[in-house]
């Protein structure tokens, strides 16, 4: 599937067969170190099937070399040490040829000359903004194992729905043991069974191989061959089988994820945690095999076409996210994960917890009009505010751990303790959402459980894509509610009393019937200069769609008296744009209603 990148593309048959009868074959087991940093390069090799990863200073991972490229080729004709290490990702083939051998090929074939420049050329290419950037691979494999976790195996009816999933795709296939078994009746030899995998991979972009309940030539195979593993939970999760111990071994946290069958679909699953305290996994995954959605859902992530939903800050605009999510899903849209930063945490949490947008509007009118837990002003030794009511209600709504919400989901905070960005995806939910949303000098900072102080998320990342493109690939809503009209206050700055004279105008009765000017108060003033510190727009890619809503009349940044309002005034503005980029034939949003089909 990387025919852009192939060593062949531009050979004929005749010069292909006449080049790999002059190449030797070389096979690499997995995490086999083909090439080491600082040795002689006088050998060049090409992949005929696997994966191999380049891994810079330090063991870090800097790109990954896919079927048919080249590997070496710089050293090679620079006639310098190598300058990298090179591992096998997988059981892999080279092709193999040395200097001497090279230059006699050449005479015979002077084509090759041309071919390894060109794709010397495309990798330099590549390799250049990657580094300027520190941008991961551009290759994407697309090889995944699923293993049976815990006690009980692998649950047909998951498998069935994976199955059915996976065939609604055009570019994917689902392998099992009894698949294998058929083409390969006797003994298999083990770089066979590879090779067998590796061609299903040239014909599709996403291969699902389902391990046996034993350690079989086939799990093996599947295992050795695959990017990332599926742990699909059952059973008692004490109990590991010699599949998934193996698959532990493997495959490192960040290649893993656990897939959780509960039998009905509920906002807040049951808690994990056991299964996780001997499962360390890159994300959690929730299903309900009633109607397929989950396993679809599940799908897209391992096709990277998973629907993000990102949610900016802007304090009393939030409702408006409900307004639009409502209109989005009524649209056909089914989004996989959600992310948020400030208010935007709590309402993404929401979504991921499968609350519908009514239940939404109602928790908004509960915590901030009629429990007013952004208007219990307080003694400013810690903030402006008192931050207790605000704590209880977070308490009451956003129940369980961030890893056992239905949908995945993460809320972004900024750590004053290290001055860095913290995406959250482990812990309570209500103190992810509570850290994302504290305002800096109104609200007091939440403090983890390792001391470190974390405040709102919009100091160092208004609408968090960046975050969400960490976590998968696919198209993303992104909503920004950032006012694109400036505002103009018309009080003039003289009127402003001081200290004593607004002491008086307050306590006074005398005083009371002259009006104090109508200027924003010093929350207000703290939020507009934590938006002031934000730049452009997040960089957003063809197939995401960034929407910016207009101010709706009422609408504030600590008014929450009118949310419903601005969540109803949203929803219609929502309808209309998605009415009109459907028109337009907008890709963004062309490529959520086909993935969500």
């Amino acid at each position: 599937m990387q025919e852009e990148y192939s060593f062949w593309a531009s050979l004929g048959e005749a010069e292909r067969a006449g080049i790999r009868s002059a190449m030797g074959v070389r096979q690499v087991a997995r995490g086999e170190t083909l090439i080491e940093r600082g040795a002689s390069a006088d050998t060049l090799y090409v992949v005929d099937f696997g994966l191999f990863e380049v891994r810079g200073a330090g063991g870090r991972s800097m790109a990954q070399i896919g079927a048919d490229q080249l590997i070496g080729e710089i050293g090679f004709f620079a006639d310098a040490p190598r300058n990298a290490t090179v591992v096998a990702a997988r059981d892999s083939q080279v092709l193999q040829i040395n200097r001497e051998a090279f230059e006699a090929l050449s005479r015979r074939v002077p084509q090759i000359q041309s071919e390894v420049i060109r794709a010397l050329a495309k990798r330099l290419a590549t390799i250049a903004p990657m580094a300027r950037e520190r941008l991961p691979s551009a290759y994407a494999p697309r090889v995944v194992a699923v293993v049976g976790a815990g006690s009980a195996g692998l649950s047909p009816a998951f498998i069935d729905e994976l199955g059915r999933a996976i065939r609604a795709l055009p570019d994917a296939t689902l392998l099992r043991g009894e698949d294998a078994r058929a083409h390969f009746p006797g003994e298999a030899d083990r770089y066979a069974m590879a090779a067998w995998l590796a061609e299903a991979e040239r014909d599709h972009s996403l291969v699902v191989c389902v391990a046996d309940e034993r350690l079989t030539a086939w799990s093996q195979t599947a295992l050795r061959g695959a990017d990332q593993v599926v742990l699909a939970a059952g059973g008692s999760p004490e109990t590991m089988g010699e599949v998934e111990a193996q698959a532990l071994e493997m495959f490192e946290p960040a290649h893993r994820r656990l897939v959780v069958t509960q039998a009905e679909r509920n906002g807040f699953a049951d808690p994990g945690a056991r299964w996780r305290e001997r499962r360390d996994v890159f994300m959690t995954h929730h299903v309900a095999t009633k109607d397929g959605a989950d396993v679809r859902s599940l799908v897209r992530f391992l096709a990277d076409r998973a629907i993000g939903f990102v949610a900016g800050a802007g304090g009393a605009f939030g409702p408006a996210h409900i307004g639009i999510f409502k209109a989005f899903q009524e649209s056909g849209v089914e989004f996989d994960i959600f992310g948020g930063s400030s208010v935007g945490s709590a309402m993404a949490a929401g979504f991921a917890a499968l609350m519908d947008p009514e239940e939404m509007r109602r928790a908004t009118q509960e915590i901030f009009v009629r429990r007013k837990a952004m208007k219990r002003f307080n003694w400013p030794r810690y903030g402006l505010l008192d931050h207790s009511v605000l704590d209880e209600e977070l308490r009451r709504c956003y129940l369980g751990r961030i890893e056992d919400v239905w949908k995945p989901y993460f809320a972004v905070a900024t750590d004053l303790s290290t001055y860095s960005p913290r995406v959250l995806r482990k812990g309570l939910l209500w103190q992810a959402i509570r850290a994302s949303a504290a305002i800096p000098g109104v609200l007091p900072p939440f403090v983890d459980a390792d001391g470190h102080m974390l405040v709102d998320g919009v100091v160092v990342d208004n609408v968090p894509l960046a975050a969400m493109r960490t976590l998968k690939s696919g198209p993303n809503l992104v909503v920004d509610l950032r006012p694109a009209v400036h505002r103009k206050f018309s009080v003039a700055y003289d009127a402003i009393p001081g200290r004593r004279e607004l002491l008086r105008r307050l306590a006074l009765p005398i005083f009371r019937s002259r009006p104090l000017p109508r200027f924003p108060g010093p929350t207000s003033v703290i939020l507009r200069t934590l938006f002031a510190n934000i730049g452009a727009d997040p960089a957003s890619a063809e197939t995401d769609l960034l929407l910016r809503p207009p101010p709706f009349p009422g609408s504030s940044f600590m008014n929450w008296d009118g949310h419903h309002q601005v969540f109803e005034a949203a929803y219609r503005w929502a309808r209309q744009t998605i009415d009109d980029l459907g028109k337009e034939g907008n890709p963004a949003l062309r490529a959520m209603t086909a993935v969500g089909a």
